[in-house]
């Protein structure tokens, strides 16, 4: 049995348990790949109403919460996720530190992938989007990252104030094919494009996007393994060869 069908077990189960336990329920945090499997899944596998929640509006990493028809989507998941903001000790003397730097500590403490959700950086704080059941431990573990001695708190989810940067882009492009739209922004050839598309390295809100030929949903957001993320904003004119021009805002 491969990870997929594993996973796709895992969800069956648990949708079956809180449908007739008519209990919540919900997984560890799931990657793009992840939720893709479930966005997949026959319905009629998921026996409960389902949701997908990260701790924020534009979480990357998001919990699929199996619910009953009395229970709350946002209550649950404030009731599952926490939010960490960590701090350098003294800011002046601290390194620059990445998600990559938070990820190696977190992993150093032992804390599994799966239990920790988006890693939101900026020059003086960092906020970690984590399960519950982990909080205390990287409130009272983590105490160095990389060589910077950090302080480590829970606060209320809605404290994340850092947002992802966004540029506005207009870019020219023969068609609203994805594999066209996506050589577009990230200046690559059509061929190049359409071989993410083909390595199930594309995503678009969440599922794995595998026709070049698909076009895109205005709003969609975008993301491209090892090359970034946008959103969609649609066509906003043509040119006078009879290409068009496309909104995009591009994650900087």
């Amino acid at each position: 049995m491969d990870e997929r069908e594993l996973l796709e077990g895992r969800l069956r189960e648990l949708s079956r348990i809180s449908y007739e336990r008519d209990i919540p329920r919900h997984t560890d945090f799931l990657s793009l790949s992840e939720q893709s499997v479930f966005y997949d899944m026959d319905r009629r596998d998921i026996a409960s109403n389902s949701v997908l929640e990260g701790g924020y509006e534009e979480a990357e990493r998001r919990i699929v919460f199996f619910l009953p028809e009395y229970a709350d989507a946002a209550s649950e998941a404030e009731d599952a996720i926490s939010l960490i903001k960590v701090e350098p000790l003294n800011l002046k003397f601290s390194d620059v530190l990445t998600h990559r730097d938070f990820l190696g500590a977190l992993m150093n403490l032992g804390i599994d992938r799966s239990k920790t959700g988006d890693i939101i950086t900026a020059k003086d704080k960092t906020y970690i989007f984590c399960l519950r059941e982990v909080e205390e431990l990287i409130c009272s573990e983590l105490l160095r990252v990389k060589h910077t001695s950090v302080r480590a708190e829970a606060v209320a989810l809605s404290e994340c104030d850092i947002r992802p940067e966004l540029k506005d882009m207009s870019v020219n492009v023969a068609s609203e094919r994805a594999d066209a739209v996506i050589a577009a922004v990230f200046k690559l050839s059509r061929n190049v494009s359409q071989t993410l598309i083909a390595s199930e390295s594309v995503f678009s809100d969440g599922r794995v996007l595998r026709q070049p030929s698909a076009s895109l949903k205005e709003g969609a957001r975008v993301s491209v393994r090892g090359h970034g993320k946008f959103i969609f904003g649609g066509i906003s004119g043509n040119t006078k060869k009879g290409r068009l021009y496309v909104d995009i805002r591009r994650y900087v």
